[in-house]
């Protein structure tokens, strides 16, 4: 064995010391790049409960999380659905020649699909329909209010 080898010690990755902002901004460009908490962590050299205390105690940290995750997530639903349209395509051979083709789809993932923009749709909807629903009951109870505040006042005009 080499002495040379031996006297040398291998030493740990250390993390560059970086302020807080500095260092959370550096989490999130990791985090946008690889998108998994773990990897982008370990790459910024802190723990990913570290990055749950961050957003916890740090808004501004919290919202540009937020909207990564957003933007990951719309990113994840646009190649779902180019996948749920792919159609493979695979030759048919007999005796070395191309004889037909045999078309495949994912009938599975566009059903997923069609159900998720399905449920989409009825979630924003029903969000309408309610804020409908308060609105109505708003502007009933304001008219009971106004009915109630008229007889008043007239009540008290005819006392006077």
């Amino acid at each position: 064995m080499d002495p040379e080898i031996s006297d040398t010690t291998i030493q740990p990755f250390a993390a560059k010391k970086r302020s807080l902002p500095r260092q959370q901004a550096y989490f999130l460009r990791q985090f946008q790049r690889c998108g998994r908490v773990g990897e982008a962590a370990a790459r910024t050299g802190v723990t990913p409960r570290t990055v749950q205390r961050w957003r916890a105690n740090h808004p501004r940290f919290a919202d540009r999380y937020d909207r990564l995750v957003e933007m990951r997530i719309s990113m994840m639903e646009d190649d779902l659905i180019l996948r749920a349209h792919h159609v493979e395509r695979r030759p048919v051979l007999y005796r070395g020649n191309q004889i037909a083709s045999v078309e495949r789809r994912n009938d599975r993932l566009a059903m997923y699909v069609m159900n998720r923009l399905d449920r989409a749709r009825h979630r924003a909807e029903d969000r309408a329909e309610r804020r409908e629903l308060a609105e109505l009951r708003l502007s009933a109870e304001n008219r009971l209010l106004e009915r109630t505040a008229d007889a008043l006042a007239k009540k008290l005009r005819n006392e006077s």
